[in-house]
């Protein structure tokens, strides 16, 4: 039989006369007879199959990812950049608008400073004549003064006068005491004011420290040459005296008290008494 075989192998060349030969018999005749399994992949390579197909998978989705990942992170650093370009125009717009609204207030008060100084006499022509001092307030050496009629307590008419666009008055000279007191007293004697106390709060104080008397403006009382203006009380004793007989804390703030023919209208009194008051400001007209 075999040498059966080797006579076929040779009957037909384009067979593989080795691998016939070197075949098990089993092997041959199984193939003869039509073998179901012959020809067929074995199982492992099946199995290779599907992890080289799986390994392919794999690498397409790390690729896929590493490529989303990379788009990710340019456009997140694009929005980065625009916010940061957004910020720096929120803080330039921020600045802008802060230094309109600057503008704004300067150009309110000025305004306000123009009705103030300039009031329109004729409605139907609107003319405006420009005074030296607001309306209501008096001239005298280049300042203007305001005598008020309401009362308040000696903070609330520091910050009143402050408000108007002046302050507390301060007296600087002999002349300015005696057009204040003279004012004062003639206001009193045109009210007709009997038996009541009338007096003007001034923007003196030494509330910081007791006896060293600041003006509103922190310049301290200079000597004798401005506290000559303290006046003599009827019982004779000197102002400033500090009583404390009404408010524990004592008397820390000046006022000016009218009386004929006398300079020496200052006293001092408790910070929390209601008096008038008498603000000051520069003139715009000398």
């Amino acid at each position: 039989m075999e040498m059966d075989s080797i006579y076929m192998g040779l009957q037909k060349p384009s067979e593989d006369v080795y691998s016939t030969v070197n075949q098990p018999q089993g092997k041959r005749a199984g193939a003869e007879q039509g073998d179901p399994t012959a020809g067929k992949a074995p199982p492992y390579r099946w199995a290779a199959l599907v992890l080289a197909g799986l390994c392919a998978l794999s690498v397409a989705a790390i690729i896929f990812l590493a490529v989303y990942i990379l788009s990710f992170q340019t456009k997140s650093l694009e929005l980065q950049s625009q916010y940061s370009e957004l910020e720096r125009n929120y803080t330039n717009i921020s600045a802008t608008v802060f230094t309109l609204e600057k503008n704004y207030s300067n150009i309110s008060a000025k305004y306000s400073a123009l009705d103030q100084y300039c009031p329109v006499t004729d409605t139907s022509s609107k003319e405006q004549v420009c005074k030296a001092c607001p309306q209501n307030w008096e001239l005298f050496n280049g300042k203007c003064y305001y005598f008020s009629t309401d009362r308040m307590n000696w903070n609330s008419s520091r910050d009143n006068c402050t408000s108007l666009g002046g302050h507390l008055v301060i007296i600087e000279s002999d002349g300015e005491q005696g057009f204040l007191s003279d004012k004062a007293w003639n206001i009193t004697q045109e009210a007709n004011i009997i038996n009541e106390e009338k007096s003007y709060w001034i923007g003196l104080t030494d509330a910081v420290t007791e006896g060293t008397w600041l003006w509103v403006d922190g310049t301290p009382l200079i000597g004798n040459d401005q506290a000559k203006f303290w006046a003599t009380r009827s019982d004779g004793g000197k102002e400033p005296d500090d009583y404390k007989g009404e408010d524990p804390s004592g008397e820390d703030c000046a006022q000016l008290e009218p009386k004929s023919n006398s300079q020496k209208t200052w006293f001092d009194a408790s910070c929390t008494k209601q008096y008038e008051r008498i603000c000051e400001t520069k003139a715009v007209i000398a």
